[in-house]
């Protein structure tokens, strides 16, 4: 994740805890959830792989509850500008014994630690305690470098698994489709998005696109969306489109965790390949492309597939049951959207930026003419990074408004108003020096009076 961005370690907690966001066992299941995610290592986004304690994993979480995603962003550190128990130089010297010398243990790593520091400080003793850690620190710094768990043989478990209820997870991932004859004569690639519901199997929304792109997986997730109500958990491949900061924020905005396949582990996507190879054994062989006019109508064939033939047929992975009855018996826990949630501004990326003395703003490489009143202010911008003709802009006060690209040549002819206008626009008139000068007046007539007399 890149450090510019301002919500990037609120995302991150997010998915530290998301995990955490669908238990619902019985008692005690919450802090074991808890306690095994503090003992594994995570890859924070700027500080390499690190633990965090059981205290800080379920302050997030109260945090998330409480205020939602905003609840997550950042705060600054009590222990900012301290020093750490193990400075730079001895880290380098843990780090290369723990990996030469995989057998060593913790004790030994200290025992030998001490005899080099022994060494560099010619036997002062105050020197070498000072620049010795304790176990307890050794040991959480290896667990944070990932360097506990090198003797250990390695063991790879591929068990089959499934979940309990329609919409406890959401499978997705992309299958490179035929290609199809368009207008100009020439043949375009087709790809497959799809997204299965784990526990019923039922499709819960597929369609073939010319791109395999981000802007095709937004529009698939958002039919699911609308059709099937919103998942616990997002299950999807390792694909550039799937780990998109785009999607994380969606997830953390509806309270979905989101969990990628493990790089080089296909096993974990096996429904989704198994689906797909129906596809290409009962959907596409039955297909006659030269009768296929574009795509709408290619899809129009795949939608009549799976809800007339797919959905209605016993399927083997779930003991012959069929998916739109086993969806329809298991949906006692699925989630319907919330009644005053705009879809459309939901898949829009957020970002904040500041009004310069123009009355305009910067996002990527183009000028929006925001207005004079928000000058100076730090406002919060939606936006669809492939659809640039307009944005959503939020100020501090919640006030929306949507706010198009600056038009120079149309700027050229704009009346504006002149500065005396801007400064008496809307001020209370003022009076006490016309007073004071007929005071001074009258004092004035009263003194001429009496000189007369």
């Amino acid at each position: 994740m890149s450090a510019e961005k301002p919500n990037d370690l609120a995302l991150w907690r997010f998915q530290i805890i998301s995990p955490l966001l669908s238990i619902d066992g019985p008692r005690g299941a919450l802090k074991r959830a808890i306690l095994s995610i503090s003992r594994r290592s995570h890859d924070h986004p700027h500080k390499g792989t690190i633990q965090i304690g059981y205290g800080t994993v379920e302050e997030w979480l109260y945090r998330y509850r409480k205020d939602g995603f905003d609840g997550l962003i950042d705060r600054p550190r009590r222990d900012h500008g301290r020093s750490r128990a193990i400075d730079e130089a001895v880290a380098e010297q843990i780090t290369a014994l723990a990996k030469d010398r995989p057998n060593l243990d913790g004790p030994g790593i200290l025992a030998e630690l001490k005899a080099k520091v022994k060494a560099d400080t010619h036997d002062d003793p105050e020197h070498e305690q000072a620049s010795l850690p304790s176990l307890s620190s050794l040991y959480r710094f290896l667990r944070a470098r990932g360097l506990d768990q090198r003797d250990k043989p390695n063991r790879t478990d591929h068990r089959a698994f499934a979940f309990d209820l329609a919409g406890d997870c959401w499978q997705g991932d992309v299958m490179f489709g035929p290609t199809l004859a368009v207008k100009d004569g020439s043949r375009r690639k087709t790809y497959l998005i799809a997204i299965l519901d784990d526990a019923s199997r039922l499709i819960v929304h597929a369609q073939f696109y010319y791109e395999q792109h981000l802007r095709s997986l937004k529009d698939c997730l958002k039919q699911a969306l609308l059709k099937r109500g919103l998942p616990r958990r997002f299950y999807f491949d390792n694909g550039q489109i799937f780990r998109s900061r785009l999607l994380l924020q969606l997830a953390a905005r509806l309270g979905i965790q989101l969990i990628h396949t493990r790089p080089y582990k296909p096993q974990g996507r096996a429904k989704m390949e198994r689906w797909f190879l129906t596809v290409r054994k009962t959907f596409l062989a039955r297909i006659d492309f030269n009768t296929v006019t574009d795509i709408d109508h290619f899809n129009r064939l795949l939608l009549a597939w799976i809800e007339g033939d797919y959905h209605l047929r016993p399927h083997r992975g779930i003991d012959k049951e069929i998916p739109l009855d086993r969806w329809m018996r298991l949906s006692e826990g699925i989630r319907q959207l919330p009644g005053n949630l705009d879809v459309d501004e939901l898949f829009l990326e957020e970002t904040t930026r500041r009004v310069g003395k123009d009355g305009t703003l910067s996002l990527k490489g183009k000028q929006f003419e925001a207005g004079p009143r928000f000058i100076g202010q730090k406002v919060k911008v939606l936006f669809d990074p492939f659809d640039l003709r307009k944005l959503l802009l939020i100020d501090n006060g919640d006030r929306r408004e949507f706010i198009y690209p600056v038009n120079l040549a149309g700027n050229r002819y704009a009346q504006r108003e002149s500065e005396a206008e801007v400064e008496n626009k809307g001020q209370t008139g003022l009076t006490s020096l016309e007073q004071l000068a007929e005071d001074m007046d009258q004092q004035q007539a009263g003194a001429e009076g009496e000189t007369d007399e």
